[in-house]
Parts: C-alpha cells; sequence; structure tokens
C-alpha cells in the first residue's frame, strides 16, 4: 500500500467514477483499476461497488477513506514541519473546540496564529463532546479542546481550563434578585438540556441524584443555537457553562443568571490528541495558541474560570 495508491483511492471515491478520476489525475482508466485491484488484494475485501452510473463505496472503503485522507494529511504536514524554517512552524492544524467556547475563543485564535504563525493554517470547527470523540478516534481532526476527556482511553490529554456554571434564563423569571442560587433551587423550573449522551447533562444529572432533587428537563435538544433560542425566548433556564453568558446576552437586556453554588459546578477542559510520540512543531504551536488565548481571557474578565497550569503553580 503506497501513498500514491491511497490518494488514486481517494479521487475514485471523491469522483464516483473511474473515468472521471482518470480525468482529474490524468492516469489512464486501466492503470486505476490495477491500482483499486491491488488495494483490495493487499486488504482482502472489496472497497467500491460497481455499477452502471459509477462505483459507490462499501462499508470497508467507508473506513478507509476516513484513515486514507487523514494519513496522507499527516505525511503533507510530516513534510512541512521539516522543510519550515526553525521557530516558526508552517502547514496545517484542524482543531476542533467544544460548542460552550468555539464562538468565545475563535476570533481571538485566528488572531493570535496569523500574527505569531503566519505559515500556519488553522482549520476550525466546533462540535458536541461525542461527535469530538469520534473525530478524534478516526483522526478527523488533530487537536481537541473538549470536557471530561479523562473518560477517553488511548488519547493524550493535558488540563488546561476549569470552567464553572451558571442557570441562565430570563431575570424576571428568577424571582429575588442575586448573583448566585443553590442547586436545589433550580426546583421545577423548566430546563432545556441535551440527552444523556451528552457530558453537561450527565453532570447535572449525577449532581441531582447526590442532591436527591429531581430536575424538570423539559425540553430535550442536543443543538446549542437551538437551546440558546428557548432561554432567549423565556420558555426555559439552561444550567451551562459561563462561557455561554457573552452569547445568550447578546441582543437580549433581559437574560440573566445565576452561578451555581452549594455545590457549585465545575468541568475540565483539556487538549486532546491522538498519542505517539511528541506532537509536530504545528500542532504544538497550535497548542500553546490555546494556552494563550485563554489565559488572556481569564486575565480580561471574559472567562470565568481557573488556568490548570497556573493553580498548579500556586
Amino acid at each position: 500500500m503506497t501513498p500514491r495508491q491511497l490518494r488514486y483511492f481517494l479521487e475514485i471515491a471523491q469522483s464516483g467514477s473511474l473515468s472521471l478520476a482518470s480525468q482529474a489525475l490524468r492516469v489512464a482508466q486501466p492503470a486505476l483499476s490495477q491500482h483499486v485491484a491491488a488495494l483490495e488484494t493487499e486488504l482482502g475485501v472489496p472497497l467500491f461497488d460497481r455499477h452502471n452510473k459509477g462505483v459507490s463505496l462499501t462499508a470497508d472503503g467507508k473506513r478507509l477513506q476516513q484513515r486514507a485522507a487523514s494519513i496522507l494529511e499527516q505525511l503533507d504536514r510530516l513534510k512541512s514541519d521539516v522543510l519550515g524554517p526553525a521557530g516558526k512552524p508552517r502547514g496545517t492544524v484542524r482543531l476542533c473546540l467544544a460548542r460552550s467556547l468555539a464562538q468565545v475563543l475563535a476570533a481571538a485564535l485566528y488572531r493570535h496564529i496569523e500574527r505569531e504563525y503566519p505559515d500556519l493554517r488553522l482549520l476550525l470547527s466546533s462540535a458536541l463532546s461525542s461527535e469530538m470523540r469520534t473525530a478524534l478516534e478516526t483522526r478527523q481532526t488533530d487537536i481537541a479542546l473538549m470536557p471530561n476527556a479523562f473518560e477517553l482511553p488511548g488519547l493524550r490529554i493535558r488540563p488546561v481550563y476549569e470552567e464553572g456554571f451558571s442557570l441562565f434564563g430570563h431575570d424576571k423569571r428568577f424571582g429575588k434578585p442575586g448573583k448566585t442560587i443553590a442547586f436545589s433551587a433550580i426546583g421545577s423550573r423548566p430546563l432545556v438540556a441535551p440527552d444523556r449522551d451528552h457530558d453537561l447533562r450527565r453532570l447535572i444529572e449525577r449532581t441531582a441524584v447526590d442532591l436527591n432533587c429531581p430536575l424538570n428537563v423539559k425540553y430535550e435538544i442536543n443543538d446549542p443555537e437551538l437551546s440558546f433560542a428557548l432561554v432567549r425566548d423565556g420558555l426555559a433556564f439552561a444550567v451551562l457553562p459561563d462561557s455561554a453568558g457573552p452569547e445568550l446576552a447578546r441582543g437580549n437586556a433581559s437574560m440573566g443568571a445565576r452561578r451555581l453554588v452549594r455545590p457549585a459546578i465545575t468541568r475540565t477542559q483539556s487538549i486532546v490528541s491522538a498519542a505517539g510520540g511528541p506532537p509536530g512543531g504545528a500542532v504544538a504551536a497550535v497548542e500553546g495558541a490555546i494556552e494563550t488565548v485563554l489565559r488572556e481571557m481569564v486575565e480580561a474578565g471574559i472567562l470565568r474560570g481557573t488556568l490548570i497550569a497556573e493553580r498548579r503553580n500556586i
């Protein structure tokens, strides 16, 4: 199995046709067929289903497609890391952020990267924690900043930031004024929350069980934007990281928040990547950028939380 064979395979998979792939690659169609046959023989499984309209991937072919794309990108980055000027990493790094932090960090991260590493290309995405696990395991992303990563085996995990939680909702619906609220005082307020596969839902339900105070999760929604819409409209409250506050309050002066106490709820955000040796120069640069931006935002009061590295140095 060679990089050339993988590139040919990916082009055929994308185009869905040997003839179209032949034109795009400028390689004779019989030669492409021979490369595919060699791959299928080596792996011992069919990679394509042939039909009148072209070809489509088998289940085994889809798995190879995911891994092949990642392998070729790693080879390209390896060349960039080796040939790049000392101290100035270059190449492409795919970073996935937890959705609760993505809108807060995205612009600041891009500014930092463009200023400090002009030859580095950052591809940024956001996802739910369950989706991030899959992306890391299938090498669809290089780094993730995600919560509760200690539950993931076989990955390189570095805790960097501990965030607190608040109850968000229309200010007038809280009743009496205040800055904090006991977890048990959430009571029967209608809540919007993700399903039980989401780490946030598991976190608040574990706390509710420990305190023997059932929660009224009236709306179960996995899309943060839809959840925010219900909170902004006054239909529901939500237990969310403090970092969600600025986005919820945007354009809505009636939005309120009470920091959860007795007990305070916290969770750890970690930088996570594939295990196996130190990261390449470009990946290490992005990891450093994440820590720098988090520190700047905590010091500026934009994020309410604790930097774990600094806490250890106290």
